[in-house]
């Protein structure tokens, strides 16, 4: 049995709930970040900033069209700025994940990827500067999450105490076409020999919901 890491951002939180309880999902994490939409536009309808719900789960890939119909068929996520869901292959998996699914999926097994995830990570405030160059070499949009470094030596003392640096990650899905574009141009601008002190990764996307192609 193969297994997924299943990634849905969504501003409606109640139903990523009842999606965990309908389609009977053990392995949940739900985090909360902010859309990248610029702040003239959200001013201009009326909005605030745009919160996002993020949900990290665990799925066999038996269990995944069932997951993608039923977002279909009873979200909005598959409209344009509605969110995303997608996942990704995982190398390895514990043996106690594997054991948790056979009950549910028995024993059955399981392209290239027309989509890719890129994470990006920058130091805090630089993501306005990401987003913007990504756009312009192909980026549709993405997510931004608030995170904080642990174990760096450049984080600073404050009543002998040691304040780590903020940081932001930006998750862009992208078509796999403009994908090194898209990667190279962030680093090129703000890469880790830069003041965003930047680096990005990306991972190969299976199944994918809320992108216009």
């Amino acid at each position: 049995m193969n297994m997924k890491m299943l990634l849905i951002i969504n501003d409606n939180e109640k139903r990523l709930n009842t999606l965990i309880n309908k389609c009977s999902l053990p392995f949940n994490v739900i985090m909360y970040g902010e859309g990248t939409a610029s702040q003239g536009v959200l001013d201009f309808l009326g909005l605030n900033k745009t919160k996002k719900n993020i949900l990290v789960s665990i799925i066999p890939d038996v269990m995944e069209k069932n997951i993608f119909d039923y977002l279909h068929n009873n979200t909005k996520i598959n409209e344009i700025g509605k969110g995303v869901a997608f996942t990704i292959p995982l190398s390895s998996s514990s043996k106690y994940i594997l054991n948790v699914f056979k009950d549910k999926v028995g024993d059955k097994m399981g392209k290239s990827s027309k989509f890719h995830l890129i994470i990006t990570i920058v130091r805090e405030g630089y993501a306005d500067s990401v987003m913007n160059v990504a756009k312009k070499n192909g980026a549709n949009g993405g997510t931004l999450i608030k995170g904080r470094e642990i174990g760096s030596k450049s984080g600073f003392k404050f009543f002998n105490m040691t304040v780590e640096p903020e940081k932001d990650i930006l998750l862009i899905v992208c078509n796999s076409d403009n994908k090194n574009k898209i990667m190279e141009s962030i680093l090129s601008k703000d890469g880790i020999s830069t003041d965003a002190k930047g680096m990005c990764i990306s991972l190969p996307i299976d199944n994918i919901i809320g992108i216009n192609e």
